[in-house]
């Protein structure tokens, strides 16, 4: 066999993955549908004024350079022998983004798209390989993205770095048994607001702070030579020191908390306060949190929803990721909202009755953006001897004040009317298995509907255990009913990613919109949707997006660089989402619609990226349903 056929160069390939992973068969298809090719030095393999590309460079010999189009100073990136180029522009049908020269002469195999394609469906290994590189190249143009936003802020916050760089000074710590007043003398010394209670291995027990002190001595059960660890806090709050400053942000309003212990393989390395946090903002969590506390009345409620808007709007601009930003504005909106349901609950009769007031839709999910409007419902339990239409009827009063009120914060009313005050969404428990029910065994459009906006419900304010019990029940009734999960999987492919052929951006919108794609309809809800079903499908509990593609992923057994691909292509679409619906409180434009034209390269290119990234999702969906 001549040295520079296919079969030899594949031969000599199989020492580098993923050729070395690959089976015999599927090496044999790549060298029967492959060329030999030789390129001098200077020649250029790939670069964006060639349009689509059509063919795969897989290196044998000699060294490329990729050069970054839109990179200002020229990145720089080097390919050798088992090394293939331009993989994630093949695969993802458009030019690419960089110039690839031959360094010296390149001896290496061609193959076309097509063969490309369906060597990534008949081989594993080489699908998990291009996975990866699509996966990688979103999470690197995410994270420039999020570096060039963080650049143009006024000033730098500690928000989106790791927690470890926001420890200011050593902890200050005390062993068990420690007489209170020992430990009070320590903290008077070191002027520290908490000491944390340690094992001789520097593992923490619990952490003691002013806040402790005052709610003892209110009991008027302090005795200084009584150990601290009778008045301390046990099992406090611990986050690795590589965690994002946000997540600690997060905790502080999710537990309303002050102090977030720092902790590196099971041991101690520092406490972060909430003051140390947000030394950089206007506003803090702890005022927003106190405002709302403090409330009595509605402009107080107001002024305290227009500082959220704030905070979210300034660590948007410092950078901080979409996961961490949508979360904390949900966040703090649930304490916003229980502050409206406790006020309104007081002006009602509501005695003796025992409810829970329910989140759905991106609320229910965590993910609530600029621009949510309201997605609630009420569950209550009945009385014995009681007719549901009587409870309804004291409910309904309070639902209506409490949505009104909500609206006055900047929660809208729901266009579909979608809010506890409709009759048909205040509903006892069993005519919520009822309802449910009707929609799993009838799934027409209308129930189908539905099933996008309660089946994300969460308890927010009220008896919880009625909504978990709920939710329990639901999961049973909709775990592996593929009747119904095949319907909810072919309403959500009624919907395509808006990619054409070529990889152009297909657009749509009338008069002032025209030109544009709607970031909500057709990018984050493929993710949300495809999330859902396979959550129902196997049970898994989660709400959030993120966290259901990572549970289903592995009940799936999808390889994790898999999942890692759709949840930062999901995470960008997010992060774009805020920033457009930031700019459009200004413009008054459309706050989900995006003119493509209007992005810049990079922007252009990783909105692309994670579209495909949704097309991937939803033909998995649809392989796996048959439709």
């Amino acid at each position: 066999m001549s040295e520079d056929t296919p079969q030899s160069l594949v031969a000599f390939l199989k020492a580098h993955p993923p050729f070395s992973e690959m089976d015999d068969d599927d090496l044999a298809f790549l060298a029967e549908r492959s060329r030999v090719a030789r390129h001098p030095k200077g020649a250029v393999l790939a670069s964006p004024q060639d349009g689509v590309a059509r063919k795969l460079h897989t290196l044998v010999r000699g060294m490329v350079l990729g050069l970054v189009s839109d990179a200002q100073g020229g990145d720089r990136l080097e390919f050798g022998p088992g090394e293939a180029v331009p993989l994630a522009a093949v695969l993802g049908v458009r030019a690419t983004t960089s110039r690839y020269v031959a360094v010296e002469e390149v001896l290496c195999l061609e193959t076309g798209v097509g063969a490309v394609e369906e060597l990534a469906v008949r081989s594993t290994p080489f699908r998990r390989h291009a996975a990866r590189v699509m996966a990688s190249l979103v999470k690197q143009a995410t994270e420039r993205l999020r570096d060039l936003s963080s650049r143009e802020a006024v000033a730098q916050s500690p928000l989106h770095r790791p927690l470890g760089e926001a420890l200011r000074r050593p902890p200050l710590t005390c062993v068990p048994g420690t007489p209170l007043g020992e430990a009070l003398a320590a903290m008077v010394k070191g002027k520290m607001g908490s000491i944390v209670v340690v094992t001789d291995a520097g593992e923490p027990r619990g952490i003691f702070t002013e806040r402790d002190l005052l709610k003892h001595t209110v009991s008027g059960g302090v005795d200084l030579a009584r150990p601290v660890d009778a008045f301390m806090t046990p099992e406090p709050v611990g986050l690795p020191a590589t965690a994002l400053v946000s997540d600690a942000a997060v905790e502080m309003a999710r537990r309303n908390i002050r102090h977030i212990l720092v902790v590196k393989d099971g041991r101690l390395a520092g406490v972060v306060s909430e003051r140390d946090l947000f030394a950089l903002q206007r506003t803090s969590m702890r005022e927003i949190t106190q405002a709302i506390e403090d409330a009595q009345d509605l402009p107080a409620l107001q002024a305290a929803s227009g500082e959220i808007r704030s905070l979210a709007a300034s660590m948007l601009l410092q950078g901080v990721a979409a996961e961490q930003l949508t979360q904390l504005i949900a966040t703090l909106n649930d304490r916003l909202t229980s502050r409206v349901l406790e006020l309104e609950s007081a002006r009602h009769d509501l005695s003796v009755l025992r409810f829970c007031w329910l989140a759905l839709g991106s609320e229910g999910r965590h993910e609530q953006t600029f621009a949510s409007d309201q997605d609630n419902a009420i569950v209550f339990a009945l009385p014995a001897g009681q007719d549901p239409e009587a409870v309804r009827a004291r409910l309904l009063p309070f639902a209506l004040a409490a949505n009104h009120a909500l609206d006055a914060c900047g929660f809208s009313l729901c266009k579909g009317n979608i809010m506890a005050s409709n009759p048909q969404w205040c509903l006892s428990e069993e005519e919520w298995r009822e309802q449910f029910g009707d929609w799993v065994r009838k799934p027409f459009p209308e129930a189908l509907l539905n099933a996008t906006i309660f089946f994300d419900l969460r308890p927010l304010w009220g008896a919880a255990q009625l909504a978990e019990s709920l939710q329990r029940w639901l999961l049973a009734e909709t775990d592996d009913n593929q009747r119904f999960l095949r319907m909810l999987a072919a309403n959500a492919l009624q919907i395509d990613p808006p990619l054409g052929f070529f990889g152009d951006f297909v657009t749509s919108g009338e008069k002032a919109e025209r030109g544009t794609i709607d970031l909500k309809t057709q990018g984050t809800r493929l993710f949300i949707d495809v999330a859902r079903i396979y959550a129902l499908a196997k049970g898994v509990a989660a709400q959030n997006t993120v966290q259901r593609l990572r549970a289903t992923g592995a009940a799936l057994r999808i390889k994790p660089e898999e999942i890692d691909a759709k949840v930062d292509a999901f995470n960008y679409l997010m992060l774009l989402r805020l920033r457009h619906q930031h700019e459009a409180e200004a413009t008054g434009a459309n706050a989900n619609r995006v003119r493509p034209a209007d992005l810049n390269e990079l922007e252009s290119r990783v909105l692309k990226e994670s579209l495909r990234q949704a097309r991937s999702l939803q033909r998995r969906l649809r392989l796996d349903y048959r439709l």
